[in-house]
C-alpha cells in the first residue's frame, strides 16, 4: 500500500515536511516582527499628525470664540462720545475704566 499510511511508524519525508514548515513559521514571524519594527516610527508619525491637526482645530474653534466675545466687548463701546450703551455691570465698569483712561 502507500507508505505514507502506515500508522506508528514516520517517514522520513513527513519529519523533515514537519521541520521545513516550523522553520518557514519561525522565519515568517521574524520577518513580521521585522516589519513592524521598520513601520512602527511611520506609524507613530501618522498618530501624531493627526493628534495635532486635532488640537489645532480645537485651538483655532476656541480662539474664534475668544475673538467674537472680543469684537462683542467692542462692539458695546459708543462710537460717539455722548451717546449710550447698554452694557451689563461688569462690561459697564470696563468702559468706565476705559474711559478714564482715555483722559
Amino acid at each position: 500500500m502507500l507508505p505514507l499510511l502506515r500508522l506508528g511508524k514516520s517517514s522520513l519525508t513527513s519529519q523533515a515536511f514537519m521541520k521545513g514548515l516550523i522553520q518557514s513559521a519561525i522565519y515568517a514571524g521574524i520577518v513580521i516582527a521585522l516589519l513592524f519594527l521598520c513601520l512602527l516610527p511611520l506609524i507613530v508619525k501618522h498618530i501624531r499628525k493627526k493628534q495635532v491637526k486635532k488640537t489645532a482645530a480645537i485651538k483655532a474653534k476656541k480662539s474664534s470664540k475668544v475673538r467674537a466675545s472680543q469684537e462683542l466687548k467692542t462692539s458695546l463701546k459708543p462710537e460717539e462720545p455722548g451717546k449710550p450703551t447698554v452694557a451689563t455691570f461688569s462690561e459697564s465698569r470696563i468702559l468706565e475704566k476705559q474711559d478714564k483712561r482715555a483722559s
